[in-house]
């Protein structure tokens, strides 16, 4: 993570990394979707089999790309036939701004938003085509449709550059689910009159201004962060898009005249997050706003911005002190703790998600609830080892007890 900062980077220390410290870190950087970024800004650092093997992932994720494309341009061929229009989330929309190439970023899925009335056909469609739905909508109360995947024989082997890893369809029809979070921005329906026509690698696609596109990566990326679900690859794309427009004043003064304040005050929540981790340079206007943050989320960024990573390690639930900030009622913040203290519902079962119904007979039957009844266990056991450091965290957040002292938390130490 210190090495990947901005300014500066700190990658000295990497000549004393052992042959296990290489295979740890590699774990973790697949993990959080870093590999590649590290690949490309590290490698005069890297050893030798560091490099070779970082090498592979890339030529995977090239492979990768073609699929992705060819995937697209199946289902927008699709659509296009039934009238039905779409903007294209993340994945490569985010390139050239978040990330230089759709080659040098993972993408796992398809995230296409819709018009709510018009987002029960495409799913018709999309299943005309081969695609299924893996989960039931009513367990399912997110911005998107239950995520979509064509039935294959693929089979999770660790690998998060395993090549033949199916590509899933999402969906979405809002921006923000304001139900399930208990705040939201406004204007996030402009954003579908502002789209674009953009063209990458020779696929031509809608997607959100380029104004609007960082508005939707801060609020996809502080949503994982409310819900536990964090990853550093998210945020080191959001540093990456701002400290390459750090000087790019019409840019935002768009993103100041067309975002209302309680969108910008959630972006600039990420933004502070991003400097924090990865240390990138920010345009004035996201200095500002970050400056007029409420007092009790300035507070909860000096006390607990690390703690996502922490907790990729160390369980805990620091975040909800962030959520508890941005609610306004007695009746929200006590339905939070229930949700975030006490969860009421289980994991899905997704493990043979992918895998064909002729398939599906008693073994595979029985397989699939083990590997669910592991995960839900590990999940349970997730929940109640953050138990106690949330209760910690949460007496020092209502100042019972003195706030935890500083440090840095990328020491190379």
């Amino acid at each position: 993570m210190a090495a990947l900062q901005f300014s500066p980077p700190r990658r000295a220390h990497f000549f004393d990394f052992s042959d296990d410290d290489w295979k740890q870190a590699l774990a973790f950087s697949d993990r959080a979707r870093l590999t590649l970024p590290l690949g490309l800004t590290c490698r005069d650092w890297l050893p030798e089999p560091v490099r070779t093997r970082i090498d592979r992932s890339f030529a995977v994720n090239a492979a990768r790309w073609l699929r992705i494309k060819a995937a697209y341009e199946e289902i927008a061929a699709a659509f296009a036939d039934q009238g039905l229009e779409f903007v294209v989330l993340k994945g490569f929309s985010h390139c050239p701004d978040f990330a230089s190439d759709p080659r040098h970023r993972h993408q796992y899925d398809l995230d296409l938003l819709l018009p709510e009335q018009q987002v029960f056909q495409a799913r018709d469609v999309a299943v005309r085509v081969g695609y299924q739905p893996q989960l039931d909508l009513n367990r399912y109360p997110l911005d998107h449709l239950p995520p979509m995947i064509r039935a294959t024989e693929w089979k999770w082997r660790g690998d998060y550059f395993d090549p033949e890893i199916p590509m899933s369809l999402e969906l979405h029809f809002r921006l923000w689910d304001e139900r399930t979070e208990r705040f939201g921005p406004t204007g996030l329906d402009r954003f579908w009159e502002r789209r674009q026509v953009r063209d990458i690698d020779g696929l031509s696609f809608a997607a959100f201004h380029t104004a609007d596109a960082l508005a939707y990566a801060a609020l996809h990326l502080l949503r994982h962060l409310l819900r536990g679900g964090l990853r550093p690859g998210h945020l080191y794309e959001l540093a990456w898009f701002l400290n390459r427009h750090a000087e790019k004043s019409p840019l935002w003064s768009s993103w100041r005249e067309w975002h209302d304040h309680s969108l910008r005050r959630l972006e600039a929540i990420c933004f502070s997050l991003a400097h924090r981790w990865f240390d990138c340079r920010l345009a004035p206007a996201a200095l500002e706003e970050i400056d007029r943050l409420p007092s009790q989320v300035a507070r909860w960024l000096e006390m607990y911005s690390m703690s996502p990573l922490a907790g990729l390690f160390h369980p805990n639930k620091d975040e909800m002190w962030l959520h508890w900030s941005l609610l306004d009622s007695r009746r929200d913040r006590i339905a939070l703790l229930r949700r975030v203290v006490l969860p009421r519902r289980l994991p899905d079962p997704m493990a043979t998600a992918h895998l064909p119904e002729r398939q599906f007979g008693w073994r595979i039957r029985i397989r699939q609830r083990w590997r669910w009844m592991v995960y839900a266990a590990s999940r349970l056991t997730h929940h109640a080892r953050a138990l106690l450091p949330t209760a910690w965290s949460g007496l020092h957040w209502f100042g019972a007890l003195p706030a935890p002292p500083k440090r840095d938390p990328l020491s190379t130490r």
